[in-house]
């Protein structure tokens, strides 16, 4: 086992993965944001546009946007499955519960 391999499977490591998938996906918020405020300027919404076709048209922004989805799973994974360690199992139970209410109730909702 290389020592990378070690380093990411320790807790450090994988506090460190969590941290930099956050990290990148706060980025994409603040990057998504700034995009979207180009429907404020005052040009008949010619940046917007410009910026939509180019984020729809650009072949690197596409790969971004699967290694995205990656560390969206990856993030989520990660963090369920390490809350899942630290909780007892009569609280895994009810955990388990709320999270599936949440779910539910986001699912009916639309």
């Amino acid at each position: 086992m290389g020592w990378l391999t070690k380093t990411l499977t320790s807790s450090i490591g994988k506090k460190v993965l969590m941290a930099l998938t956050g990290l990148f996906l706060c980025t994409f918020l603040v990057v998504h944001f700034i995009g979207n405020m180009q429907l404020f300027k005052s040009d008949g919404g010619y940046a917007f546009n410009t910026y939509a076709v180019f984020m729809t048209t650009f072949p690197v922004i596409k790969v971004v946007s699967y290694v995205n989805y990656a560390l969206i799973l990856f993030h989520a994974f990660g963090g369920f499955t390490s809350l899942i360690k630290t909780v007892r199992q009569d609280q895994l139970l009810m955990l388990s519960t709320k999270i599936l209410q949440v779910f539910l109730v986001a699912v009916w909702q639309y």
